[in-house]
């Protein structure tokens, strides 16, 4: 009975804790929308980029732009701002962000300057930007999508897309390809790359036992959403070390 108690009082802050900050972040877009209507985002610091030129020629949804070709509605925080209600792509093969311009603004896409953007969000999807002084050991840098996190660490997930040259009867086209992700973990203030389960077994060796056998029960998902199976892997970690826990309390 205690310990019915003390879980439901636990999942109760932590809904009332959620509750109190997604309010405030309603809160602050609501602000920040009013004021780009008032000021106009056009004339807001959000506006700087390049004018974006298609490069290259695609005929199907095998795309180099994350999920589809079309613009969707995200927020990026640019240069110290944050602006949201936006129409954004993100283009995996550069690591670029796009942005659809107003038409009071002339129309078109600009391709925002990489250096001002700290992270941006795409209907649902979070990504940030790890550089070089962050994490030294890295094998790629740019943005990563935030995976999964929890209070414990954070995975991160570098979207990787490969071009091939394809040409039809009458003219060359380009087809992208999802390529091996890079897959990285914040785990006690350090970034380190697990794209292998000797690397998670290196960060959690008290759990090798229960990752080999997740290794051996997912075997299907690993080969066919990679991605999902990190996230999955993660998940059941953080049950791990959250009922290690719970049993070193006892």
């Amino acid at each position: 009975m205690i310990c019915f108690f003390k879980n439901s009082l636990v999942s109760f802050l932590a809904f009332s804790v959620f509750s109190i900050a997604y309010g405030q972040d309603v809160a602050q877009v609501k602000y920040y929308n009013f004021f780009d209507q008032q000021v106009g985002v056009e004339n807001t610091g959000l506006y700087q980029g390049i004018v974006y030129a298609e490069q290259y020629r695609t005929i199907n949804e095998k795309t180099q732009f994350f999920k589809t070709r079309d613009f969707l509605k995200g927020s990026v925080c640019y240069d110290g701002q944050c602006y949201y209600d936006l129409d954004l792509k993100y283009n995996v093969y550069e690591d670029e962000v796009l942005m659809r311009l107003i038409t009071k603004a002339g129309g078109g896409t600009i391709k925002l300057f990489k250096d001002h953007v700290d992270s941006f969000e795409i209907t649902g999807s979070n990504f940030i930007k790890i550089l070089p002084k962050d994490a030294p050991s890295l094998n790629a840098y740019g943005f990563y999508e935030v995976a999964f996190s929890n209070s414990r660490f954070t995975l991160y997930t570098k979207h990787v897309k490969k071009n091939f040259e394809r040409k039809d009867r009458k003219s060359l086209y380009y087809e992208f390809l999802k390529g091996q992700s890079e897959h990285v973990l914040f785990y006690n203030d350090t970034y380190t790359i697990i794209n292998s389960k000797k690397d998670i077994v290196e960060l959690f060796p008290a759990q090798k036992k229960e990752i080999d056998k997740f290794y051996n029960v997912a075997r299907s998902l690993r080969k066919s959403n990679p991605d999902g199976f990190q996230v999955s892997l993660m998940k059941r970690i953080e049950i791990l070390l959250s009922r290690t826990e719970n049993q070193s309390g006892e």
